[in-house]
């Protein structure tokens, strides 16, 4: 009996299995049987009545098993019990261990978490109040869109009442799309705390869309000189295919054989010119992605939430480290790999035509190597305490590296056809690389490290073979980690005997096929031998073409004579065999056939 009545056997087994619960969550939260996945923000343990794991640490969900808990009791149903915290919402504070959020009993409002460190680098949640990421229906006839938080219309023609206002997308409960409007700046109808949006706008390439148009002002301002030269490329593109009385293309190409002729300016303007429009933009967000070689610009992901990280300013869960070499070292880095890119792609083609911007791509992202590089290996990722910035810059790395592979599989699969290119656009990667080591730039505006090359370290804290005080404190660069330590007087010799290989071969190069003419390319007539001008010029012409007749009527009278020869040549007697007959003897008839 149970309860007073009788009881199938199932449901006997379910009253059981509810008994059994109930006992086990007279502490805890019951989140999943064994094998389940148990979703839970604060600590969960594994077990069952009075045995249990010891407690786990849970920020989001956990495998419901032994192997990850341990089996307190072998041949026994188990089950995980959570144990939720509840973060804080105290401006200025924040809860230490994995938490989640209370529930808003207001619609338009709700609580959203956040990731924050402490000044000592402890990782820690808080929660802050947010415009609901689900829209409330407001329905009516008005042309304009709510502005109240949290509220939208079905209408998409809906328009913001206020200029200062900015339409936003939005979705409601069950999943249909709706508008509303708020202010610039607010990021409640993303859904998203600053933490998340931080990570969404890591990418330079998405900086001038962050709050378009302050974004992209913004950054034009903060990287004036990445920027000035994409508007170069644009505008050239633009001259090049629609003003095309200009000629461009005789202008300002790269030629190797015009600089017999001094045209110099070929090695630095060539960049303005590209073939096609898909040329075009893919340099355009190649060289977008790598704004954060010049700086961050004075951005924030949400309200006195800045995108740039600063040394005395507040760390969220994400910002972007200042690693930018400056205004000044930017347009020397795009001088050099322009023209070291053009002297060594010539070495395989030297009468190739050359365009495009993507030896700057690719010398960009050779000095943004080894920046990370010397970023990591200074350990400078641990120092700021940033978490997981490590792992974005290798991705970084990865992306840079996914693009060199690209480029080499191309010009395979081209079957050498784009070996110019190519070669161009890793001699490029290399300047790249060197000139940051020969040159060793500032890093970031001083607003992140106590000094301007923070990525150099005593030599002591690379290797242990300095055993010296003299030797442990001589300076070092270390490359993706300590162990790949290098002294920087070594490093500097290396970086200059390559770019001064590439340009003596490519001056050897030149020498060796001096023979190859501009083709009419050229603008300066440097090193052309005058001709004749008016009378002497028509005399010397006909003179010319009086020497050409009498040479062809000589080829005439030679091919003539040729042919008379061969007409009087007599037909020469078969060869007769060892035994054949004496001389005067018949030959033997030969049967027809």
């Amino acid at each position: 009996l149970f309860g007073g009545r009788d009881v199938l056997p199932s449901e006997a087994h379910y009253n059981d299995q509810r008994a059994f619960l109930a006992l086990d969550e007279r502490e805890g939260r019951f989140c999943g049987k064994d094998g389940d996945m148990c979703k839970c923000f604060g600590l969960v343990r594994y077990g069952r009545l009075f045995t249990w794991s010891d407690d786990v640490v849970v920020d989001g969900q956990i495998n419901c098993s032994a192997g990850l808990f341990g089996d307190p009791m072998p041949m026994d149903v188990k089950i995980c019990k959570c144990y939720p915290k509840i973060c804080t919402t105290d401006t200025g504070t924040c809860t230490p261990e994995p938490c989640s959020c209370p529930t808003s009993r207001d619609p338009a409002v709700e609580w959203g978490k956040k990731t924050l460190m402490t000044s000592d680098g402890t990782k820690c949640w808080a929660c802050e109040k947010r415009a609901s990421a689900a829209g409330v229906l407001v329905e009516g006839d008005s042309k304009f869109c709510p502005t109240l938080p949290g509220r939208c219309s079905l209408k998409r023609s809906c328009k913001c009442e206020s200029s200062s206002d900015t339409k936003r997308v939005m979705r409601t409960k069950d999943g249909q799309k709706c508008w509303t409007c708020a202010p610039a700046g607010e990021g409640g109808a993303l859904g998203m705390d600053s933490g998340q949006k931080a990570m969404f706008w890591m990418l330079p390439l998405l900086w001038p869309f962050m709050d378009l148009p302050n974004s992209a002002y913004e950054v034009c301002s903060g990287c004036r000189a990445l920027t000035t030269f994409l508007a170069l490329c644009v505008v050239g593109y633009i001259l090049q295919n629609f003003v095309t009385v200009l000629n461009l293309n005789r202008f300002f190409s790269f030629y190797a054989p015009c600089m017999k002729k001094g045209e110099f300016w070929r090695l630095f303007t060539y960049f303005m010119l590209h073939s096609d429009l898909q040329h075009l933009c893919i340099n355009l967000m190649h060289l977008l992605d790598a704004l954060d070689l010049e700086g961050v610009p004075d951005l924030e992901v949400s309200l006195g939430v800045p995108l740039r990280c600063t040394r005395d300013g507040p760390v969220g869960s994400v910002c972007y480290p200042d690693v930018g070499i400056g205004r000044q070292h930017v347009v020397a880095l795009i001088a050099l790999v322009l023209a070291y890119g053009a002297l060594v792609g010539t070495i395989k083609n030297f009468g190739a035509l050359v365009q495009g911007a993507s030896s700057v791509c690719f010398g960009v992202d050779g000095a943004l190597i080894a920046l990370y590089a010397m970023f990591l290996g200074a350990g400078l990722d641990s120092q700021l305490k940033i978490p997981e910035f490590g792992a974005f810059f290798w991705m970084r790395i990865g992306i840079i590296a996914f693009h060199i592979i690209i480029d080499v599989v191309q010009s395979i699969c081209g079957q050498g056809k784009d070996t110019v290119g190519t070669m161009a656009h890793m001699a490029s990667l290399v300047a790249g690389f060197c000139y940051v080591i020969i040159v060793l730039p500032p890093m970031g505006d001083g607003s992140l490290f106590h000094n301007t090359q923070p990525y150099i370290i005593n030599c002591g804290m690379t290797s242990p073979k300095y055993t010296t005080i003299e030797e442990a404190t001589t300076d070092c660069v270390a490359f993706f980690r300590r162990g790949n330590g290098i002294e920087i007087s070594l490093a500097q010799n290396i970086a200059i005997a390559i770019l001064g290989g590439g340009v003596l071969i490519s001056a050897v190069n030149a020498v060796l096929k001096r023979h190859i003419s501009d083709d009419g390319l050229a603008l300066c007539s440097c090193g052309d031998v005058p001709g004749p001008k008016g009378e002497d010029a028509q005399n010397a012409e006909k003179d010319l073409i009086s020497l050409r007749e009498r040479q062809v009527g000589a080829l005439k009278e030679d091919v003539t004579r040729l042919e008379r020869l061969m007409h009087n040549m007599p037909n020469l007697p078969a060869a007769a065999p060892s035994d054949a007959a004496p001389a005067g003897a018949a030959a033997p008839a030969t049967p027809s056939a």
